[in-house]
């Protein structure tokens, strides 16, 4: 094998499939990168068998070949040459040299016969989403998913195809996501479960405008073809593996707030300050009338902010966690928003002020 390549191209390349590489692994191959050299093309391959990112540049290719290099070496050695014209030659079974310039180097490979291939999708199920709507349904889904490993499923978000639309769910046992985006086009309805660590990884990379991409899903995989760029990430499961989200939402509203979202976050995060020591950051909302009052007590001091808010007049005092309610209005972005109140002991419901689908949140009260 032996190719020529530009080294901010294969800067840029490397950077992104070592994204998928896996990290203090029992097997070695998993921390390398693939490289397959033919017909003007160099192929670069990362996976730990969860998430695999599979990368196309142009290449010189003298003679055709593949080889298996370490991914932490590779992408801090490019990094360091991107501005040259950077020469790879296999010589033997197990070594690579590299010239760069005036500079040569040498890195011991693998057996690329080891590394695992991609798995092929025939005859898959598929959707078609603009890429801006799959990146924005992703963000505001992932801060609901579950961090421990108590019940793997609630790891992933759920993606479901219905109704032309493709919501995207996520719950942790103490609040839930469900985020709605239009579909350009779908085969069928069907729903499956991708870990959250893969699909921000895929989000990462995707274009940020309105690029309508396809996404493939058989069996226990998904694919997303960019061209260049291929993802494949392994299934948690599917939609009758998930929780069944719809008899949680509840739809009896005895109360709701509009209030303006930054002055709530802002407000939510200076009455936090106090209990920064504390394992759940209890706020007290005290809607009465057209104020808002949150306060906030340790034994450090405590802290109370007011707000003006639009309200249907029915009064409650309800306590939460600041921090559940914080990370969604983290990540919406509109102007105001509403707050619905089934109780004050039931959940409340974080939803647009415009009465649009495209997000609602669900956040359980703490019962103090």
């Amino acid at each position: 094998m032996k190719f020529i390549c530009q080294g901010q191209e294969l800067t840029d390349a490397v950077l992104k499939v070592v994204k998928a590489a896996a990290v203090r692994t029992t097997n070695p191959i998993l921390e390398c990168v693939k490289l397959k050299a033919e017909d003007n093309t160099l192929t670069l391959m990362c996976t730990d068998l969860e998430l695999t990112i599979i990368k196309t540049i142009k290449a010189d290719v003298k003679m055709e070949g593949e080889a298996v290099i370490p991914a932490k070496f590779l992408s801090e050695f490019v990094r360091k040459i991107s501005t040259e014209q950077i020469t790879f030659t296999k010589q033997g079974e197990n070594l690579i040299e590299i010239l760069y310039g005036e500079n040569h180097g040498q890195i011991q490979c693998q057996n690329a016969e080891e590394f695992p291939e991609p798995k092929e999708l025939t005859e898959p199920e598929s959707f078609q989403i603009k890429s801006s709507s799959l990146r924005d349904l992703v963000i505001k889904a992932s801060v609901a998913v579950a961090q421990d490993d108590s019940r793997p499923m609630l790891r992933g978000v759920l993606l479901e195809v219905k109704d032309k639309k493709l919501k995207g769910v996520a719950l942790d046992g103490v609040r839930m996501a469900l985020i709605t985006k239009e579909l350009v086009d779908a085969t069928q309805e069907f729903g499956i479960v991708i870990t959250a660590r893969s699909l921000l990884e895929i989000v990462k990379l995707l274009p940020e405008d309105d690029t309508v991409i396809k996404v493939q899903t058989k069996q226990n995989h998904m694919m997303i073809d960019l061209g260049n760029t291929i993802f494949i990430t392994r299934l948690l499961g599917h939609k009758n593996d998930f929780v069944n989200y719809e008899q949680i939402i509840q739809s009896t509203t005895k109360t709701y707030i509009v209030v303006d979202r930054q002055r709530l976050y802002d407000s939510i995060e200076r009455a936090s300050l106090l209990n920064w020591t504390e394992r759940n950051h209890i706020i007290k909302f005290n809607i009465k009338g057209t104020n808002l009052t949150l306060t906030s007590n340790s034994e450090h001091g405590n802290i109370t902010e007011n707000m003006q808010i639009e309200h249907d007049q029915n009064d409650i005092v309800i306590d939460f966690n600041g921090r559940l309610i914080i990370d969604c209005l983290h990540v919406i972005g509109d102007q105001f928003i509403k707050i619905n109140f089934c109780g004050n002991m039931s959940p409340a419901l974080i939803v647009p002020n415009n009465n649009s689908e495209d997000y609602l949140y669900l956040v359980l009260p703490m019962r103090v």
